[in-house]
């Protein structure tokens, strides 16, 4: 666990390096709450996780963001890269990949497991300093290492949706509230009262998300 956190630590150090060092749009400290999918003895637990990303700013239409991110277990450390390009000042276009190291209570998996995916959002200012985002994630190929050999997992998550807000609370800071549902494709005839259960075969998972968000005064 000390090293997973320790590892986690050194990620979000260097994601703040890499936005200082080539042009720092902005750097992000999210918290992430996110229930099991089971209730166990009558009681459903929460999951927090924790994550710290930076916006580098590539061009006057184009950025990278980076984010870290470790859950509470920790069972899992995952790193972020997306593309973001801006079509207009409301709509931005993505593709991204995420790498996350499944953890034990001895060590850090040595080989990640990546997805690929594109994602697209459109935002709008509703009031004075409050900022409305709607945005969707669509997961495309899943590559992980197993029996030293690289193989494409099946397609379990279908696209996801996120509706935010941004409440910009002084010149170099706001905070920005979101909740994400996410669809699965799983059996849940074999789970104990599963939360979000559509149909036999499918499920909406929910996960409530809140930021600090820093911007740097140009």
């Amino acid at each position: 666990m000390r090293r997973g956190l320790a590892l986690a630590l050194c990620a979000a150090i260097a994601v703040s390096c890499v936005g200082l060092s080539v042009g720092l749009g902005s750097v992000a400290l999210g918290f992430h709450l996110i229930p099991s999918i089971e209730r166990r003895d009558g009681h459903r637990a929460w999951d927090l996780s924790l994550s710290l990303g930076a916006t580098i700013t590539l061009g006057t239409q184009d950025s990278l963001d980076v984010t870290a991110i470790i859950d509470s277990g920790p069972t899992a450390l995952g790193t972020t890269v997306t593309y973001c390009y801006d079509v207009t000042e409301q709509m931005k276009l993505g593709v991204g990949l995420t790498a996350l190291w499944p953890v034990t209570a001895d060590a850090v998996s040595a080989a990640p497991m990546f997805e690929s995916f594109a994602r697209a959002s459109v935002q709008d200012q509703i009031g004075a300093g409050l900022t409305a985002r709607l945005a969707t994630t669509l997961p495309f190929l899943t590559v992980a290492r197993a029996a030293d050999r690289w193989s494409v997992l099946p397609l379990a998550d279908l696209p996801s949706v996120a509706l935010g807000g941004d409440i910009r609370l002084a010149p170099t800071g706001s905070l920005v509230g979101e909740m994400t549902l996410q669809p699965v494709i799983t059996d849940t005839t074999t789970l104990i009262d599963p939360l979000g259960r559509v149909t036999d075969e499918l499920l909406v998972l929910p996960m409530f998300s809140l930021f600090t968000r820093y911007i740097p005064v140009p």
